[in-house]
C-alpha cells in the first residue's frame, strides 16, 4: 500500500525512483528514514493512511510537548488543509517545526496542552503575545466544519492565544 500520491501525468522514471524510495507503510519506516538523517518526506504528498502514520511518527520522534508555547505568530493556512489530518500535521509543523506533534484529533490536541501543564505547573501554558492567525479560514470551515473551527478557536483563546481569522 502506497501512502504517497503521484499524478499519472507526472510519472517519469526519475520521479518513480524518487517516489519508490519514499514509499512508507508505517510510522516505524518514517522514523527510520529520519534516523538515517533524511528529511525529504512531506506529509502534504501523503494519502490519508500516510498522514496518520506521519502523525504517529511525529509523536514517537518528539513526544508530547512539555514546554510553554513561546510568543510568536503561528500561521495556519487553510490552503494546506484538505483533510482533518492535514490540520493536525500542519499544527505540529507550525508550532514545533518539521516532525512536530500537536495531536491527531481534538482530544489528543487537548492532551498536548495537559502535558505542558503537567511539566510547567507554575508557568502559563502559552507566553503572553502568542497569536494564532488562521489564513483562508473559510477553507478550514469547509474542510473541518464551522463548529470544529470555532471549537479550536475557542480552545486557543482559552489557553491564552490571541486568534485572528482571515
Amino acid at each position: 500500500m502506497t501512502i504517497f500520491k503521484l499524478s499519472p501525468s507526472k510519472t517519469t522514471s526519475a520521479a518513480v525512483s524518487k517516489i519508490k524510495i519514499q514509499e512508507y507503510k508505517a510510522a516505524e519506516d518514517i522514523v527510520q528514514h529520519w534516523r538515517q538523517g533524511k528529511s525529504t518526506l512531506d506529509w502534504r504528498t501523503m494519502t490519508i493512511k500516510g498522514k496518520i502514520e506521519w502523525l504517529k511518527a511525529c509523536l514517537h520522534w518528539t513526544g508530547l510537548p512539555r514546554q510553554p508555547i513561546p510568543a510568536f505568530d503561528y500561521i495556519i493556512d487553510g490552503n494546506q488543509i484538505e483533510l482533518d489530518y492535514d490540520y493536525y500535521c500542519l499544527l505540529g509543523e507550525v508550532f514545533f517545526g518539521y516532525r512536530g506533534y500537536f495531536g491527531m484529533n481534538l482530544d489528543a490536541w487537548y492532551d498536548c496542552f495537559s502535558e505542558i501543564y503537567i511539566y510547567e505547573k507554575t508557568k502559563p501554558l502559552v507566553e503572553r503575545g502568542a497569536k494564532v492567525i488562521i489564513k483562508n479560514s473559510s477553507l478550514v470551515k469547509e474542510t473541518l466544519s464551522e463548529d470544529y473551527l470555532l471549537e479550536t478557536v475557542k480552545a486557543f483563546k482559552a489557553k491564552g492565544f490571541d486568534v485572528e481569522l482571515d
